[in-house]
């Protein structure tokens, strides 16, 4: 009966307001989930992956260059219709696109890292002049709605005391630097033997994450493992010129 009642209200919500695909926001018939640009366009990561960056062995130029966290996954690519979705998610006011990346993300969660038992979720925090500037934070709202599909509790310990320069065009040297210091944890905080599911919206070089896994693991966490809803295919000349994290 209850589903009956659940259809019935879908179904007058989507004569009152249409119905719209969940990444690109086109109006689609009734019951379905995506449009069919998106159905064929979206930048899944498929087949066998990098641990180490989380791309699909094909596109990973990462050449397993060490880093703090113990592994990144990702349903997708930054790019084509994921890459406008987060656009629209992050600079457009698009908050609800938090729960349909959360879904994809959990999904990859259970496949790549199903065997790992999380104690509890954070994200990449935002400074204090961050959140002065913007309506949210997109890794916190990406988080909240990845434990509430996960059943992994949300425990925000990760803080950014100090404010770092933009990197959208950085190159991957500069990016590294700029985070150095960036992020700490609260005070008092014991993570001994803890292990952490860390949130994201985009991985590029993974400087953010590494330094946040940097400062978790300082205050002793077992293992932090990253999962963002996309990736950006960092360019090999870039790993070329970079001398791997000891």
């Amino acid at each position: 009966m209850l589903w009956v009642l659940k259809m019935l209200n879908n179904f007058i919500s989507y004569l009152i307001f249409g119905n719209h695909c969940k990444y690109c926001g086109e109006l689609i018939n009734f019951g379905e989930s995506l449009c069919l640009r998106c159905k064929n366009d979206l930048p899944r990561i498929t087949g066998e992956k990098c641990l180490f960056c989380g791309a699909g062995k094909e596109r990973c130029r990462c050449k397993k260059a060490k880093m703090k966290y113990d592994g990144v996954c990702a349903p997708f690519y930054y790019e084509k219709t994921v890459e406008t979705a987060i656009r629209r998610y992050k600079f457009a006011d698009k908050p609800y696109i938090a729960k349909t990346l959360a879904e994809d993300l959990a999904e990859t969660v259970k496949n790549d890292f199903g065997q790992i038992k999380f104690d509890f979720i954070d994200y990449v925090p935002f400074s204090e002049s961050q959140k002065a500037k913007r309506e949210y934070n997109p890794a916190q709202n990406l988080a909240a709605e990845l434990s509430k599909i996960l059943g992994i509790p949300v425990c925000h310990v990760l803080v950014k005391p100090f404010e770092t320069q933009t990197q959208h065009t950085s190159g991957a040297l500069y990016r590294r630097g700029n985070v150095a210091g960036a992020y700490d944890v609260a005070s008092n905080t014991d993570l001994t033997g803890k292990t952490v599911l860390l949130v994201d919206d985009i991985k590029t070089t993974g400087s953010t994450l590494n330094e946040c896994a940097r400062v978790l693991k300082i205050a002793g966490a077992k293992g932090v493992y990253c999962a963002v809803a996309a990736l950006t295919a960092v360019q090999r000349e870039e790993h070329q010129k970079e001398t791997p994290e000891l």
